[in-house]
């Protein structure tokens, strides 16, 4: 198809505007902190592939994400992706003790908007705002995890893989404007 890049996480399969700004990480499938390195993200690559391969448009990506979480048992509001910061804060603290829930959502999230980006070679405004989202639930993740775990040896890694996600969303060339 003119304009998707599938067949998995390798430069080759991914958009040329992906691959120059993408690290090397973003190809690992062993890199729990990466995109596509975890279950999460590896599945919703997969699956996000498959949907535009099948006619999936770049509007229709939010319901998507929020059609795949609820199909895995994570149905959080469809509100959270347009939220503001403070309030995916909250969401994400009123999981409580569920850390697994709010880091599947964060990760199916980002796999989707870094997804977007890899397959497309752009990324839509809602998109790019449910990346921001996912960032924020891992931010809140990662600070809560340092506080009640102040020597996890993977924080580090954590945090470089969130600042990844950040800089690789922050230059992703905004979808052009429909006709």
């Amino acid at each position: 198809m003119h304009g998707v890049y599938v067949g998995g996480r390798t430069r080759e399969n991914s958009h040329p505007a992906f691959v120059a700004v993408a690290p090397e990480s973003f190809y690992d499938g062993a890199d729990e902190f990466a995109p596509f390195g975890n279950d999460n993200g590896s599945d919703i690559l997969g699956a996000l592939e498959e949907w535009h391969t099948t006619g999936g448009q770049d509007d229709g990506v939010p319901q998507f994400l929020i059609d795949t979480l609820a199909g895995y048992g994570y149905p959080p509001s469809a509100h959270l992706w347009s939220a503001d910061s403070d309030a995916a804060r909250a969401w994400a603290c009123a999981a409580g003790a569920d850390d697994h829930f709010v880091q599947s959502t964060a990760q199916t999230a980002v796999g989707v908007a870094v997804g977007q980006f890899k397959i497309r070679g752009h990324v839509t405004s809602a998109v790019r705002r449910i990346g921001w989202q996912a960032v924020t639930l891992q931010r809140a993740i990662l600070e809560d995890a340092s506080t009640r775990y102040p020597h996890w040896e993977h924080a580090d890694a954590e945090a470089e893989g969130i600042s990844d996600v950040v800089r690789v969303l922050s230059v992703a060339p905004s979808a052009p404007a429909r006709a």
